[in-house]
């Protein structure tokens, strides 16, 4: 198996290595994205998403449980994720069959940034409509959407005069951010996408064949 590595092209090890490491990815499952409210070790809320599940804990015990319809999504959105992978592991080590090729492709790549941009434009729709339509809320939490930004705040400012009549502020440990599982999700892709590109850089440089007697 080893020396059979050895032999393959360089772009079939690179989708070789992609392929893996989706596949790796896509069996354990994990968190892609989480919100954890005070400390990360024992965290009072936290918000796991992933295209392969969804957990929402409050204390500890779970406040919001996946419809029927979310289960199967996440089940099948899963099961494509470990046939695509796996159909990249066929694509690399069946390099003597000309239509391995047609199994090679960039699922590890398009299904972490599709899943990425879908984060942020559902934290900023969310929290647009809460602003819009639950002012009360944009009144105790300002900064939500800040918060909830990954990265871009370690802390929740709640306003205590809409709840409390008392002027002040109490500013809330919130971390949101891409975990480790998304971020292997991705340079997963980016092995499949640097193997595309030395694929076709190879494809140029080929001689044209024989013209037929």
């Amino acid at each position: 198996m080893v020396l059979r590595v050895i032999d393959l092209e360089k772009f079939r090890i690179l989708y070789l290595i992609g392929g893996v490491l989706f596949l790796i990815i896509s069996v354990t499952g994990g968190a892609w994205w989480e919100l954890v409210g005070g400390e990360v070790s024992k965290p009072v809320l936290y918000v796991g998403f992933s295209p392969f599940g969804f957990q929402a804990e409050l204390l500890g015990s779970q406040i919001i449980k996946p419809s029927p319809l979310m289960i199967a999504l996440f089940v099948s959105e899963r099961l494509l994720a470990i046939l695509g992978s796996a159909t990249i592991i066929a694509g690399s080590l069946l390099h003597g069959r000309t239509w391995s090729r047609r199994l090679l492709n960039l699922r590890p790549l398009t299904m972490p940034i599709g899943f990425g941009v879908t984060i942020l434009i559902s934290i900023i729709a969310i929290t647009s409509l809460i602003t819009r339509f639950v002012p009360f809320i944009a009144q105790v939490l300002p900064d939500l959407r800040e918060a909830l930004m990954p990265y871009s705040s370690q802390y929740l400012t709640l306003n205590l005069y809409p709840l409390m009549q008392v002027d002040g502020f109490v500013k809330i440990s919130i971390t949101s951010r891409f975990t480790i599982q998304f971020w292997l999700a991705l340079l997963s892709g980016a092995f499949c996408l640097t193997g595309m590109v030395m694929r076709k850089r190879e494809t140029k440089l080929q001689p044209p064949p024989p013209p037929p007697l």
